[in-house]
């Protein structure tokens, strides 16, 4: 068994025998070079970020979804500076001037933590997603200068004129972001307006997003500033790794113990975590993406 945080790179790819488990963030719904190489080496790749509980939530890729989102926001305050490329707006404004407009897209755990950093610094938060229901839980845990929006495209391009900074935390559990700005949409933005998109590891939830590093987190098109950082807890690893350890190492004992199958026949959590299983798609999401044949697990 091998026990990642990130993918395999392909220098790695060879190394990686038939029959052997890797336990880590695989993402293959953005990467068809890495789904293809693992499914030729006929590995077994269960995957954090599908690893699913009963009530729908994702054990494994929360601890990372809450770095995530609470580092967007500070990394968006941070080049929203003028050195930096941005409008020369403070995220909290203060005494007399007003706060930058922040618009998070997704409600989830990361746009959850988002909204909760952003709010904290003073900004003028609006969070956006399709659920009715997850809009009215944040409607009244999240602080009041945190208003709820139910998102579609109108209501999306009528926000942008005024908005700072945008935090992309989209999740379509093991399938890509779907793209909620657009190219033509960036016109619509005053330049210096900040897009952080958290979604970068699904494909990125920006149409004009690319994956970036650390060394050289952003880019500019027509004038905005794009941060799409592919690793963004990478910056602190030290609360990154005692976050994740903690959510993985229950899973890593039962797959070290009782191997692989018996593991997920007991701990129903795991089995979706399965994305490919010796040379086999056992993941629909991953299937659909690249048009390759589904192959359920049964265990």
């Amino acid at each position: 068994m091998i026990v990642k945080v990130k993918e395999p790179i392909a220098p790695e790819y060879n190394l990686i025998r038939k029959g052997q488990l890797l336990f880590t963030y695989f993402h293959f719904a953005s990467d068809k070079e890495l789904t293809l190489a693992m499914i030729a080496n006929k590995s077994i790749c269960l995957a954090y970020e599908t690893v699913e509980n009963p009530d729908r939530s994702l054990p494994l890729l929360i601890p990372m979804s809450e770095v995530a989102g609470r580092m967007s926001v500070q990394e968006g305050a941070r080049f929203l500076e003028k050195p930096q490329g941005g409008k020369g707006i403070l995220l909290g404004g203060v005494p007399g001037v007003k706060p930058a407009k922040v618009l998070i897209l997704g409600g989830g755990v990361v746009g959850t933590n988002a909204a909760q950093m952003a709010a904290g610094m003073g900004a003028d938060v609006t969070i956006a997603d399709v659920n009715l229901a997850r809009l009215r839980y944040l409607s009244e845990v999240l602080p009041k200068n945190v208003k709820t929006l139910y998102s579609s495209e109108l209501r999306i391009k009528k926000e942008l004129p005024d908005i700072d900074l945008i935090i992309g935390s989209v999740l379509i559990p093991g399938d890509k972001a779907p793209h909620l700005i657009t190219k033509p949409m960036l016109s619509m933005l005053q330049p210096g307006t900040v897009l952080v998109d958290v979604a970068i590891d699904q494909g990125g939830c920006f149409e004009t997003s690319h994956p970036t590093t650390h060394s050289e987190p952003t880019y500019v098109v027509d004038g905005i500033v794009h941060y799409a950082v592919a690793n963004i807890p990478g910056a602190v690893p030290y609360t990154s790794t005692l976050a994740l350890t903690n959510a993985t190492l229950p899973y890593v004992i039962a797959l070290a113990n009782k191997g692989w199958e018996k593991a997920c026949k007991e701990i129903p959590s795991l089995q979706p975590g399965l994305n490919i299983v010796e040379g086999k798609v056992t993941y629909k999401a991953v299937a659909d993406v690249f048009g390759l044949e589904y192959e359920p697990v049964f265990l």
